[in-house]
C-alpha cells in the first residue's frame, strides 16, 4: 500500500510540473475610459449607469465596449441591493488580430453593497456581485445562432482613504481595491478560476456632483483552455457624475 501511494504522489506531482511547463501567460497594456453617473431617484432609490471604451494601447484598438445600468435599493444607512443588466461588445483579444468578429453578450446582474464607515476618513466596502451570462457563440471567424451560458460571481473588497479635502466639496479620496471572479456551470471544464482584479486609484471632487478618477489595475484571467492566461497592466479614467431629484 506505501509503495502504491508512493508511485501515485509521484505521478501526480510530475503531471503538475507538466502542467505548470505547459503554462502559457501573454501580457498586454490597455487603458480604460469610463463615464459613471448616479441618478438619486429618492432617499431609497438610486439609478447607477456606466459606460466604458476599453482599448489597447497597440495600434488603439478597442478590445472591449461595456455598458452597466443597475437600480440600487438602499436597505439600511451602510447598505444596499441592486438589481441590472449588463451588455457588451467584445472585440478580439489580441490587438494584432486580423480578425474582425465581435461578439455581443447579454448579462442580467444581482448584487449586495455593504459600507463599514471605520473612521471620519477611512471606510471598507463589500461587494458580492451575481452575473447570468448569456454571450453569442461564434467561430473565431463569425457569429453563429445560439447563445452559451455562464454563471460568474464576484467578490470586491475596497478601501477608501480621504487624504485631504481642497474646500468642502473637494475631498481626494485614495482607493485601494482587490476583486475575486469565479465562474460555474456546465460550459466551464477549466477556468472556475475566471480572473482577480487589483486596483489603486485617486478621485478627486470638483464640486459635490462631479469628480475624477484615475487608476491602475492590474488583471490577470484565466482562459477557457485552463493553461492560457493574460496578465494586464490597465490604466483607467472615470467621470463621476452625480444627479439629485
Amino acid at each position: 500500500m506505501t509503495t502504491k501511494r508512493l508511485l501515485f504522489s509521484l505521478v501526480f506531482f510530475l503531471f503538475g510540473l507538466a502542467v505548470t511547463a505547459q503554462k502559457s501567460v501573454t501580457n498586454q497594456s490597455l487603458y480604460w475610459l469610463r463615464y459613471y453617473s448616479q441618478l438619486t431617484l429618492n432617499k431609497k432609490w438610486v439609478w447607477h449607469n456606466e459606460f466604458e471604451d476599453r482599448r489597447f494601447f497597440e495600434h488603439n484598438r478597442q478590445h472591449h465596449f461595456i455598458m452597466h445600468s443597475r437600480l440600487h435599493y438602499k436597505i439600511h444607512p451602510n447598505a444596499d441591493v441592486a438589481l441590472g443588466l449588463t451588455y457588451s461588445l467584445q472585440s478580439p483579444q489580441d490587438p494584432q488580430s486580423t480578425s474582425n468578429v465581435v461578439i455581443p453578450e447579454i448579462r442580467p446582474v444581482q448584487e449586495f453593497n455593504l459600507s463599514n464607515p471605520l473612521t471620519k476618513r477611512l471606510t471598507l466596502q463589500s461587494r458580492f456581485r451575481v452575473e447570468e451570462r448569456y454571450i453569442h457563440r461564434n467561430n473565431g471567424k463569425e457569429l453563429i445562432e445560439g447563445y452559451d451560458f455562464n454563471f460568474r460571481f464576484r467578490y470586491r473588497l475596497q478601501v477608501n482613504y480621504t487624504v485631504s479635502k481642497v474646500g468642502a466639496n473637494h475631498p481626494i479620496t485614495l482607493k485601494v481595491a482587490d476583486e475575486l471572479m469565479v465562474n460555474a456551470g456546465k460550459n466551464i471544464v477549466y477556468n472556475q478560476f475566471d480572473q482577480n482584479r487589483l486596483y489603486v486609484g485617486v478621485e478627486m471632487g470638483f464640486g459635490k456632483n462631479i469628480s475624477t478618477e484615475v487608476g491602475y489595475l492590474h488583471w490577470y484571467q484565466q482562459r477557457s483552455s485552463g493553461n492560457q492566461f493574460f496578465d494586464r497592466d490597465i490604466i483607467r479614467l472615470t467621470l463621476y457624475h452625480k444627479i439629485k431629484l
